[in-house]
């Protein structure tokens, strides 16, 4: 193989320079695309090289990993982590495929890697497989992991809830001297408590955000956005966490209450296995048909096959914090059993959050709700979260009768809100359930390689039944009634 020389690098260098912005945009794009191909040939040729042992064949090599090491000077970890995603190429159908096409990329073929390591739900992997691929292609990788945490959650609750158990029993928090330095390590347990020490920290963090805005407006006034604020993120995080213990100290006493509302965020169909699972829901009706024990609805007979009916079916499975931390189902029915936890699968006060066009401003329930299930910036690429973003209509309240809804609220940093309005993006839902941005040019926003989504036909005017306040209705009372009279049911016990 030819090697480059140093006037080749340079010519190339000379050649990237001189390219106008939107050719060193694609020349980026493609070379995403073809260093995916390369990824997956290169996870192809190890698993050849597993399979027929060929390390043992050259040089004295005697492991796959030892090899790996020697032909591509690689770390330990890295040649574990090329074993694990050739045998992910070899055994799961179409990753490969969709691998080399430069629909997803190294990331989320270690996913798939690491489920296929997984022994206890190895065999459950071909069934979903279709789906996971597809989800790897349309989602952030960062929703595309949470999702494959909830898939193990459910494919392996035993696993899950042992890994659980392990984690709270084996706890542990240092807080030390390290040269006259702090340094604070914690590890283990569980993940409600995992939330709350983390929305906790984050509350102080943005306090300490407050404070370098505060003092830089009256310090500047009218011309304070001109100035950076007086310390950085990493000092304000160090700050903060010095504050959560000089408050702990000020407070009346340990333990005390912290003003904040966690949000365990559950499908319905989730926590029906959870009440089932419990033994405080059946799973037949009176004529032994399956049905969904929480809204007495028909449902598929098992796990498996219902979590392979579509790519929407998996992605809508939710049993996490509404920060994205995957929750047990164990913690999920301890905090919705003690009811200090908030958890939101219907709406427990019965308050009303689609409001039509009453309302321009998504405020109150309406503005919760919208920001519950987005965990960041709907923006493509940006991580700001939910928390510091701006509720937005996705079809504009003025120029399209957007209404102020759930379907047609948008999750936008202040930035990205303004840019929108600005640079006339639109933002459309299409048939998988995912909302997309689409530039004035009638161009969606897509990482290289993504195939287009398919978005609905406006003028089929299709029924969905999800959509239909009756339907809507019926379910969110049918749910009601149940799961009241479950708690009634174990109250009496």
């Amino acid at each position: 193989m030819k090697s480059m020389n140093t006037t080749e690098f340079v010519e190339v260098l000379d050649e990237i320079v001189g390219l106008p912005d939107a050719d060193v945009r694609e020349r980026m794009r493609a070379n995403t695309i073809e260093r995916a191909r390369l990824d997956a040939e290169m996870a192809t040729l190890v698993s050849i090289t597993d399979q027929r042992s060929m390390w043992a064949k050259f040089d004295g090599h005697r492991s796959l990993n030892a090899y790996l090491r020697a032909e591509l000077n690689c770390s330990t970890p890295e040649a574990s982590k090329w074993r694990a995603m050739g045998r992910a190429v070899n055994s799961i159908d179409g990753m490969g495929v969709a691998w080399m096409a430069g629909r997803f990329g190294r990331a989320q073929a270690q996913q798939f890697a690491n489920l296929r390591s997984n022994h206890r739900i190895r065999d459950q992997i071909a069934g979903v497989a279709p789906v996971l691929i597809e989800n790897a292609e349309m989602l952030p990788y960062s929703d595309f992991v949470t999702l494959v945490d909830h898939f193990v959650e459910q494919a392996d609750a035993d696993g899950a809830h042992d890994a659980r158990d392990e984690a709270i029993r084996h706890r542990n928090a240092h807080v030390n001297n390290v040269g006259g330095t702090l340094a604070v390590n914690a590890s283990g347990g569980d993940p409600l408590q995992t939330a709350e020490v983390i929305a906790i920290f984050e509350k102080f963090c943005a306090a300490e955000f407050d404070a370098d805005v505060e003092a830089r407006a009256a310090k500047h006034r009218a011309e304070a956005p001109m100035y950076d604020l007086q310390r950085n993120s990493s000092q304000r995080r160090y700050d903060a966490l010095v504050a959560v213990f000089q408050a702990a100290t000020a407070a009346e006493g340990p333990g005390t209450a912290s003003e904040l509302v966690l949000n365990v965020v559950v499908d319905a169909h989730t926590f029906a296995r959870i009440m089932h699972h419990a033994g405080l829901a059946t799973s037949a009706d009176i004529d032994g048909n399956p049905i969904d024990p929480f809204t007495g609805l028909a449902r598929l007979g098992d796990l498996l096959s219902e979590l392979a009916a579509s790519p929407r079916a998996l992605a809508n499975r939710r049993c996490e914090t509404d920060t994205g931390i995957t929750v047990h189902a164990h913690d999920v029915l301890r905090a919705a059993l003690s009811g200090h936890v908030r958890r939101v699968v219907v709406d427990a006060n019965d308050v009303i959050i689609n409001q039509g066009r009453k309302k321009r401003l998504y405020t109150g329930s309406a503005r919760d709700a919208a920001k519950l299930l987005i965990r960041r910036c709907e923006h493509p690429g940006c991580e700001l979260p939910t928390r510091f973003c701006d509720v937005d209509h996705a079809d504009e309240w003025a120029a399209d009768d957007g209404v102020t809804d759930q379907v047609n609220a948008r999750i936008r940093c202040s930035p990205h809100n303004l840019d929108k309005t600005l640079l006339r993006w639109a933002s459309k839902r299409a048939l998988n359930g995912h909302a997309y941005t689409i530039r004035e040019d009638g161009t969606i926003t897509l990482p290289a390689g993504v195939r287009p989504p398919t978005f609905p036909n406006e003028d089929d005017d299709p029924v969905d039944d999800a959509d239909d306040p009756a339907f809507v209705a019926e379910i969110d009372q049918r749910i009601r009634d149940r799961f009241n009279a479950m708690l009634a049911e174990q109250a009496a016990a």
